[in-house]
């Protein structure tokens, strides 16, 4: 390990742990398992939501999991 790695690695040993409340296109393809090319198709359809930042497309799980909910509910209805 060099000198600018092992600094890294103190740094990084000093940061406060963050949980990710966020999904990517391929985390949630595998979360609803589903391919990621259809995701895509979701998305540019608005029938899942997504949050674009730049290029982007991400999801915040909780979210995912309520429109789940959600679509279970709209298909028992009557």
């Amino acid at each position: 390990m060099n000198i600018k790695e092992a600094i890294k690695q103190k740094e990084m040993k000093n940061l406060p742990t963050i949980e990710r409340t966020t999904m990517t296109v391929k985390e949630i393809a595998v979360y609803l398992d589903l391919s990621p090319d259809f995701i895509y198709k979701l998305c540019r359809e608005k029938k899942i939501p997504h949050i674009k930042i730049g290029s982007r497309t991400m999801f915040k799980k909780d979210t995912i999991d309520r429109w789940l909910s959600d679509l279970e509910k709209e298909s028992y209805q009557f």
